[in-house]
């Protein structure tokens, strides 16, 4: 039983790699076939779209964490709205 598992994960991993070289190759010869400028245009491209996801991510992760950081310092000023202030030394003045 054991062999024929391995057996079966060989010929799996085989077939899986003779697809990737498959498409490596028709992708190497597209690539040969495409004009220098465009693939350093793709490459631009490909790079600034790289470095702008991160920065993306970072500023969102920033702006909410700013926002309950406000939240949880303004939760405390605001837990008294509805109640007049108590005031301890209240005078009484019945006459």
């Amino acid at each position: 039983m054991k062999s024929s598992t391995s057996q079966y994960l060989y010929s799996v991993f085989r077939q899986v790699s003779q697809e990737f070289r498959q498409i490596g190759q028709k992708f190497g010869m597209r690539l040969l076939r495409t004009p220098l400028p465009k693939i350093l245009i793709i490459c631009i491209a490909l790079a600034l779209f790289i470095t702008i996801i991160p920065l993306v991510i970072t500023l969102f992760v920033v702006f909410v964490l700013i926002k309950l950081l406000l939240g949880v310092a303004t939760m405390g000023a605001g837990q008294n709205r509805g109640n007049p202030p108590q005031n301890q030394y209240v005078e009484r003045i019945d006459k």
